[in-house]
């Protein structure tokens, strides 16, 4: 079956698509005093960060089916095994530094996304339309993001637009404040819609790029898996033939990307 792209994989943070299993949609209680709150989501610290992407990615899991490898469905247990065995390259010290957790949904969309708390989460859909070493460029590209805190600061931008500057207004001290529901499930509608600028895309790809040099792998399998991405656009149509093209206009030029990439040695 024909897969679309709901948000183009490198470009996303802490996105979903709308065939993850979310079940119906969460709605969220009435914010009052928006502009207070959303102040005091910009000084919340690096350590309620963590514990808000730690539950936020939990939240995430549980609503979406996570591949397991010994799970008793042959196709998710086939799919972790294989992204087990594609993450095995990234060194260990990237790992143990940023806390990196890289697991797959087993979901029709085309994407992958990280979270300031080190997980990225790679969608099976899009392993499908890669190889091992495309897929490996898409996950040292999320490390990048994460590595130069791009997750970080759309986490934080997240905050000010959704439920939870709510929890993040009543916070005293180190520990925040636990999370409902239904505010994380507007945190995740406003994870959605966040956007990373031309400037830490490239910075990624450029991270990307010299990770799998690094590892020993054909770092060309940068540009290659952009490649994959801009050939899905294109199929996608043009703005008038596709429902789809919103969302890829308002992602940075992939071939202005990979143009920069193919210049690196």
């Amino acid at each position: 079956m024909k897969k679309f792209i709901l948000a183009l994989s490198f470009i996303a943070v802490c996105s979903f698509g709308a065939h993850a299993q979310f079940g119906s949609k969460i709605k969220t209680g009435k914010l009052t005093d928006a502009a207070t709150k959303a102040a005091k989501s910009f000084t919340i610290s690096d350590a309620e960060i963590n514990e808000y992407c730690n539950e936020y990615i939990q939240w995430m899991d549980t609503h979406n089916p996570l591949c397991k490898t010994d799970d008793k469905s042959a196709g998710r247990k086939a799919c972790a095994q294989r992204l087990a065995g594609i993450v095995s390259n990234v060194p260990s010290n990237y790992v143990q530094q940023y806390n990196l957790d890289i697991q797959p949904y087993y979901v029709i969309d085309v994407n992958a996304f990280a979270c300031a708390n080190g997980s990225i989460r790679v969608f099976a859909a899009l392993m499908d339309e890669m190889t091992d070493d495309q897929v490996l460029g898409v996950i040292c590209h999320e490390i990048g993001h994460v590595v130069n805190k791009d997750s970080k600061d759309a986490f934080v931008t997240a905050l000010r637009v959704s439920a939870l500057k709510d929890a993040a207004g009543s916070v005293s001290g180190s520990t925040a404040a636990k999370l409902t529901d239904s505010q994380l499930g507007d945190l995740a509608e406003s994870m959605s819609n966040a956007q990373f600028s031309q400037k830490q895309e490239s910075a990624a790809d450029a991270f990307g790029f010299e990770l799998l040099k690094q590892m020993g792998k054909d770092p060309s399998n940068m540009a290659s898996a952009l490649g994959v991405l801009l050939k899905l656009q294109e199929e996608a149509g043009s703005a008038e033939q596709s429902k789809y093209q919103k969302l890829f206009s308002s992602h940075p030029d992939l071939k202005k990307r990979i143009e920069n990439l193919n210049k690196k040695k």
